[in-house]
């Protein structure tokens, strides 16, 4: 009897087995299938797509021959950040559609934060004193120095030129490329075409312009298909210039018929130079200074809403530094209008800067960035010690709030409910959250810092 039951539970396992193994089968074949569908649709929709593009590229008198040599053979590469298949983007816009249609649904990420905090970490927004280590800075300056010494004379008779700060334009080399040690990696052709194709929807009609100028300057032969390589964001050569800025900009300096901004330096230098002053670059004036300010200054007005003239700072107890040798020193110019920078707050280094500073923000849309390259021009062409260069305000070298996008977003959510700033809460640590930061100390008669603590989100979580 026990081996008929035993027999029969035998049969019935086998049978589940089977009825379970046919409907994963199923479900694998359908998956299958449903893939090779839509990579059909996919390669269709390429190949029309190229179709179109072409169009585009013979009225602007590309050669069919390069065309077809640096297209033909190109798919999107779904490794790249920001570059999803169609029928992902489409199922990204309906859930987007759906929260529109539903205000009143609270839109949050998996970790609760707000929707709009989820961006990729990004170091020129998280704890200011990781942004200036200080042996990359020495690195970067001695490499500078040697270029200066090398390239003197061209430098000057660009900055003369161009009617730019040579300062401004190593610094910005050295912070984008590391002056060329850093390299690009990325399949230049195929990754415009990526984000041209499969890239986000609103951003697609810039990446096809980029692309087409990286075939004009491909079919002109300034570089090779082969040598061709960006950032994975489309950014390429010594300056990192997108392929609509290398089109508008890029300089053939030593009239080789080549503007090359991949190896020739005198071209990179003098393209990069042309470029800041397309974008506002004001000749004979600095980006900015460090000053000092009195213990009770009202540190919450940093940024654009508080530019005013430096004689206006001045009435308010902002002093340059003094030298090292405690000379002190005074602005060039009382009337030129100036807003006040203090990336780590009142624990740190402040600045009064002026429009050049927002050239540098025109090419990298942070603080840290445009502070970075304004200090490391000024180091490279530092007369006597570097030292004399340095910030006289350290950086706070202990990160006592723990600075994530997580906690940066959650601080900007509390201030912004609390009425103390209008910032839509991302996650990203800038002027905009230390305003807000020192407008809710201002507002509770809590010590003026502009700047993050345990005990701040502590007490913004208490009101």
């Amino acid at each position: 009897m026990k081996r008929d039951i035993q027999c029969k539970k035998t049969k019935s396992m086998k049978f589940m087995c089977f009825i379970i193994c046919g409907i994963i089968s199923a479900s694998l074949s359908s998956h299958v299938v449903h893939a090779a569908q839509e990579q059909k649709t996919t390669d269709n929709n390429l190949a029309t797509w190229k179709k179109e593009l072409w169009k585009k590229a013979e009225q602007l008198s590309i050669r069919r021959a390069t065309f077809d040599k640096a297209i033909e053979i190109q798919e999107p590469n779904y490794k790249l950040p920001r570059v999803r298949t169609h029928k992902t983007w489409d199922r990204i816009a309906r859930i987007q559609q759906n929260n529109k249609a539903s205000p009143s649904v609270k839109k949050l990420t998996k970790d609760g934060l707000p929707i709009s905090c989820s961006r990729p970490r990004q170091s020129e927004f998280l704890f200011p004193t990781k942004y200036f280590p200080q042996k990359h800075m020495s690195s970067l300056v001695g490499r500078g120095k040697i270029l200066r010494k090398k390239y003197g004379r061209t430098f000057k008779q660009i900055e003369e030129k161009y009617g730019v700060d040579i300062r401004a334009v190593l610094g910005i080399w050295g912070r984008e490329t590391a002056f060329g040690a850093a390299k690009n990696r990325f399949h230049g052709v195929r990754t415009l075409l990526s984000l041209a194709f499969a890239g986000a929807p609103e951003k697609r009609e810039q990446h096809t312009k980029n692309l087409l100028s990286a075939l004009k300057f491909i079919d002109e032969g300034h570089i090779s298909i082969k040598e061709f390589k960006t950032s994975f964001a489309g950014a390429t050569g010594y300056p990192q210039f997108t392929p609509d800025v290398f089109e508008q900009y890029a300089v053939d300096w030593d009239g080789d018929g080549r503007k090359n901004i991949w190896s020739n330096v005198p071209d990179a230098v003098a393209s990069a130079a042309n470029y800041l002053k397309g974008i506002g670059w004001q000749q004979n004036q600095t980006w900015g200074y460090e000053v000092d300010v009195p213990e009770n200054f009202d540190c919450w007005q940093e940024g654009p809403k508080s530019r005013m003239p430096v004689s206006k700072w001045l009435k308010q107890g902002v002093r340059r530094v003094n030298t090292l040798e405690g000379r002190v020193q005074k602005f060039p110019n009382e009337q030129l209008l100036a807003q006040f920078m203090a990336p780590a707050g009142m624990k740190g280094p402040k600045f009064l800067v002026f429009e050049n500073f927002e050239v540098f923000r025109r090419y990298n849309k942070a603080d840290l960035y445009a502070l970075f390259v304004g200090q490391l021009g000024n180091k490279i062409y530092c007369n006597g010690s570097v030292k004399n260069c340095e910030f006289r305000k350290p950086w706070p070298q202990k990160d006592t709030f723990n600075f994530t996008r997580k906690r940066i977003c959650e601080m900007q959510s509390h201030l912004k409910k609390l009425k103390a700033s209008d910032e839509t809460p991302d996650g990203l640590f800038g002027g905009k959250t230390r305003r807000g930061i020192g407008t809710f100390e201002q507002q509770n008669n809590l010590p003026k810092t502009c700047f993050p603590s345990k005990r701040l989100l502590k007490t913004l979580k208490q009101n």
